[in-house]
């Protein structure tokens, strides 16, 4: 059975009555075509799936074999935030696991609720809409009288900060990671290297390519989406080093011509100065977040920490890695990275480096030289006269003669589209130069001299 719901606030949460226009704590419209989730759902535990009801009058954390909704089956608490508490389950309906967030709306005073109310909401109205690999999706949201839910993708890893935590006890293995680096570490170096836990600056590049791309996917949404919490803690890492970026609660929808945000939310020293009640958070907002966590991540310093005590000694960042950091975390806004497609490409060209540029050159030179082998078919085919029934020499020699061009026309299109693709433009380089000197070499062959015999002027 469903009973009324309050009409929530899109822009601060807040709950209002029914009839309500606008909100009476931040004075903006009311939208009554959005409301919080009006579902009941019982809480059960399990006994041989025979389901009775039991008592919500307490805060305490579910046991595991607790049903909830008749469908999700919790097997274990996982994690705890400022509102509730997160717990794998699996789905009994479609026998898959789930992650379910749980916000207990009886252990928080009327501020809070606002709070939780406006993180659910926001939630659920951004997830829903979203569709990518690095964002968990959503798939169900119910309430009981002091429970909201949130069901989406159960995401088996570790967020950043717990990776990063652990980076220091990790031994470090060569040989394509089969063998281990050393058998043992001295005491204190062990000690040193737990104090100065961080990632490799490869690891690093690869995460911040792939966030790159999920705030990319955000920011391109109209209107634009901003996360404005990126910091290691909502990042999730799975075993394979797959990214997602979790924990929407404070996301926000750009609202051109607003001068600035209703609340200062966002983490210290990952939250952009302009998220302090200074200006409306933009892209921006992002690129200084996803800054503040690359340089966490390479260094194993929060931003706090490292304004006080400064980089770790022996350990230097690259100068041009170094110089895009300080760019993502300049203060004024529009002095950082305009997009992050341009911070994309930066990393995707600090990644490469000289030997990889060079080493993707060189194969786009060895592609677009895939022709020439037919070419020289072609000429000792054509200096061959062997008579005979069919002269088969001649039927090789034509079927190479028409293939060339088809040849050359699907290595010019290949070498056009990746050089469209960032990751792949300095092999497209590569291609269309050694296709260009093919067709200057013909030029100077097929012009002045014609085309005597089956030679082609050679």
């Amino acid at each position: 059975m469903t009973s009324p719901v309050p009409l929530f606030c899109d822009e601060c949460g807040a709950a209002n009555g029914m009839q309500a226009i606008v909100c009476f704590a931040c004075n903006q419209p009311l939208n009554p075509s959005f409301l919080a989730p009006t579902v009941q759902a019982p809480i059960t535990p399990v006994a041989s799936m025979a389901f009775a009801p039991i008592s919500t009058s307490t805060a305490k954390p579910l046991l595991p074999g607790t049903v909830l909704a008749r469908r999700y089956r919790i097997e274990e608490g996982i994690g705890q935030g400022g509102f509730g508490i997160v717990y794998k389950a699996r789905d009994i309906n479609w026998n898959r696991r789930v992650a379910i967030k749980q916000i207990n709306l009886h252990a928080l005073n009327a501020k809070e609720i606002i709070e939780a109310t406006d993180s659910y909401n926001r939630e659920v109205k951004l997830l829903s809409t979203l569709v990518h690999p690095n964002l968990p999706r959503i798939y169900d949201h119910f309430t009981d009288p002091e429970h909201w839910y949130l069901v989406m993708d159960f995401i088996e890893g570790e967020t950043l900060e717990e990776y990063l935590e652990a980076a220091g006890t990790r031994q470090k293995k060569y040989f394509f990671g089969l063998l281990p680096a050393r058998k043992s570490l001295p005491a204190s170096a062990a000690q040193g290297t737990q104090q100065a836990s961080r990632l490799t600056m490869r690891e690093v590049l690869d995460i911040g390519i792939q966030l790159c791309k999920v705030l990319n996917y955000l920011h391109m949404r109209q209107p634009p989406v901003i996360f404005r919490d990126v910091k290691p803690a909502n990042i999730m890492r799975n075993p394979r080093g797959h990214i997602y970026l979790i924990d929407f609660g404070i996301a926000r929808q750009f609202t051109p011509g607003q001068a600035r945000d209703t609340g200062p939310l966002g983490s210290p020293g990952y939250a952009a100065p302009e998220q302090y009640g200074k200006a409306q958070t933009t892209v921006q907002t992002d690129v200084y977040g996803l800054g503040a966590t690359l340089q966490t991540l390479l260094t194993g310093k929060d931003p706090l920490e490292l304004s006080l005590v400064g980089a770790l000694a022996g350990h230097k960042i690259p100068k041009k890695l170094q110089r895009l950091l300080d760019r993502m975390l300049e203060r004024d806004s529009t002095q950082r990275p305009k997009t992050m497609h341009e911070v994309h490409k930066r990393l995707e060209f600090i990644k490469l480096g000289i030997k990889g540029l060079a080493a993707h050159f060189s194969l786009g030179l060895l592609i677009g030289s895939l022709p020439g082998p037919i070419l020289v078919l072609l000429f000792l085919l054509s200096s061959l006269h062997i008579a005979g029934p069919g002269n088969w020499i001649e039927g090789i020699w034509l079927a190479l003669y028409c293939t060339w061009p088809l040849a050359f026309l699907a290595q010019l299109t290949t070498g056009i589209v990746f050089l469209c693709i960032a990751s792949r433009r300095i092999v497209g380089l590569g291609m269309l130069i050694m296709l260009t000197l093919y067709i200057l070499d013909l030029f100077v062959r097929w012009i002045p001299l014609g085309m005597p015999g089956f030679g082609f002027g050679y």
